[in-house]
């Protein structure tokens, strides 16, 4: 996972390979938001022969602090090619502010 801030939000980007949207689930409850979601181990028993198995599979859960800083009316979440991103907004409190200095 990658975190960045901007100005104005924090992006997430998550890399989940192989899922799909339908997946994973992203939600926010008393300031914490949650990742979570399963990759099913899908194999033919009777064609497939394994020798070993590297890959992770299974249920997945991620929770973080939002904290004071982020907007939660202001999350959005897509899905392309394994890739979940993540915006979170920013309160207008936690956004940088210009100060204009006066000369007097």
């Amino acid at each position: 996972m990658d975190v960045k801030e901007t100005e104005n939000e924090f992006v997430l980007t998550v890399d989940l390979p192989g899922l799909d949207k339908k997946d994973v689930k992203v939600g926010v409850e008393d300031g914490t938001l949650t990742i979570s979601g399963e990759r099913r181990f899908e194999r033919d028993e009777k064609k497939d022969s394994y020798h070993f198995v590297e890959r992770r599979y299974g249920r997945f859960h991620r929770g973080f602090d939002l904290g004071d800083r982020v907007n939660a009316e202001d999350i959005s979440a897509k899905m392309d090619k394994g890739v979940l991103e993540i915006r979170l907004g920013k309160k207008e409190e936690a956004k940088p502010k210009t100060i204009e200095v006066k000369v007097h």
